[in-house]
């Protein structure tokens, strides 16, 4: 799920404000606000700390910091004229705030930055052109302007349960796990090879027995004639698994390793793709292991026309209304869901290859898809049931927190634009 960084509803202005006049007096005014001023050296420290942040919380180098934090200068000069009404509005509404709310708001900034005494406290102020009585004058200003902000913007920040769903049903494509559960079917026609094809492929597999029979390297021999989708897989490696899981594999493998015994090699064997030879290293009535390799039986051009005929003559019946479960019955050439009606089960959509989920997804209950075709044949799709998906409660918690997020910022913004309607806001630009 791609769920957003949530920040602090309540925004702290601890770097955007207040310096003392005598501080400023020879310092280029590039602002006027109300009876105030923002100075140059304000906003310079302003975008100072923003490539702070950048580099402390974003891990940009301290180079991209300060040219990304010089881009934003006209949007840091904008927030601080309206942090500046914040806290000019606090005073004049004579919001109290306590000596120990203060204490609480100094400790938590020695906290933040490791600082121990006040000694080292004043010794920080001082590089940054404070006093500790001036920087206990903008902290008592800062708690002012936070309260402020609480009593006029938080109680607007009601976010409803149908305010979760929605952003939840509008942002599926972000939330990746939290896909439609379906009760799936489909009639699948495989890519049937030619005689020809078959003739082939049994050819290689009689070199292939010629060599075992000559003691060449069950693995190796699996390597080198596999094709790359298998060789990726690892034919040809030892597998090793409880008897009690053999249910849990394909027919093609259940079948043929529950009549072999220790060192027995089988048949060829016949699946969806190909031939398989079987050989069991070990078994007992607890495990088995064993190896396996695959000849490829690759479908003509022909086999592959075939089967999209057979499948578009399916659809038209299907259109025509004929039974999707007898259909599936009568013609899948899946061997393990024929004869129960091409019954798939449950599936998430999640575990779907993205081409079939894609189909899959816009399909309505009890409507089957067109032909989809994959690496053996075709199916034919269709949803018997669909189940969305519910949120947990840590879920529905942080898409609150990130609504709420969102909707102090919308809030913040409409509150401080009032203020700056009101207010006498002249800008320097030449020297921004």
């Amino acid at each position: 799920m791609k769920i957003l960084r949530l920040c602090t509803l309540i925004l702290l202005i601890i770097h955007f404000g207040f310096n003392p006049i005598a501080a400023r007096r020879f310092d280029q005014i590039i602002a006027y606000v109300n009876q105030d001023v923002i100075t140059k050296w304000e906003l310079d420290s302003v975008v100072k700390q923003k490539a702070l942040e950048l580099q402390q919380v974003y891990r940009f180098t301290e180079r991209e910091a300060m040219q990304k934090a010089e881009q934003e200068r006209d949007a840091l000069l904008d927030q601080l004229i309206r942090q500046m009404l914040l806290v000019e509005t606090a005073l004049t509404l004579k919001i109290e705030i306590t000596e120990a709310e203060v204490e609480q708001y100094l400790q938590n900034f020695k906290d933040q930055y490791k600082i121990e005494t006040e000694e080292e406290l004043a010794q920080a102020l001082k590089k940054e052109g404070y006093t500790l009585m001036s920087f206990r004058e903008q902290a008592k200003r800062n708690l002012m302007a936070e309260r402020l902000v609480m009593q006029r913007i938080l109680p607007r920040l009601q976010v409803r349960d149908s305010d979760i769903q929605k952003f939840f049903e509008e942002n599926r494509s972000q939330l990746p796990t939290k896909t439609d559960t379906v009760h799936l079917r489909h009639i699948f026609i495989a890519f049937k090879p030619s005689e020809a094809d078959r003739k082939l492929a049994l050819e290689k597999f009689d070199t292939i027995l010629r060599e075992l029979e000559a003691g060449k390297d069950f693995e190796e021999l699996a390597q080198r004639h596999a094709d790359d989708e298998h060789r990726n897989a690892g034919v040809g490696g030892l597998n090793e698994l409880p008897i009690a899981e053999m249910d849990n594999l394909s027919a093609t493998f259940r079948n043929t390793l529950s009549e072999l015994n220790a060192g027995e090699i089988s048949e060829p064997v016949e699946g969806n793709d190909g031939f398989y030879l079987f050989k069991v290293e070990r078994k007992d009535d607890l495990t088995i292991a064993f190896r396996h390799l695959v000849v490829s039986l690759k479908p003509s051009e022909q086999a592959i026309e075939d089967a999209h005929e057979r499948a578009d003559s399916l659809l038209q019946r299907l259109n025509q209304g004929e039974d999707f479960n007898a259909l599936a019955q009568q013609y899948s050439d899946d061997s393990q869901t024929k004869a129960n009606s091409g019954d798939l089960g449950i599936r998430a959509l999640s575990e779907l290859n993205p081409e079939t989920r894609k189909i899959i997804e816009g399909l309505s209950i009890g409507v089957h898809s067109t032909p989809i075709k994959t690496t053996y044949g075709v199916h034919i799709f269709k949803i018997d049931s669909r189940t969305a998906p519910e949120l947990t409660d840590v879920e529905k918690n942080q898409i609150r927190m990130m609504l709420r997020q969102q909707k102090f910022q919308e809030e913040w913004q409409i509150y401080t634009d009032l203020l700056k309607e009101n207010s006498f806001i002249k800008i320097k630009e030449e020297l921004k």
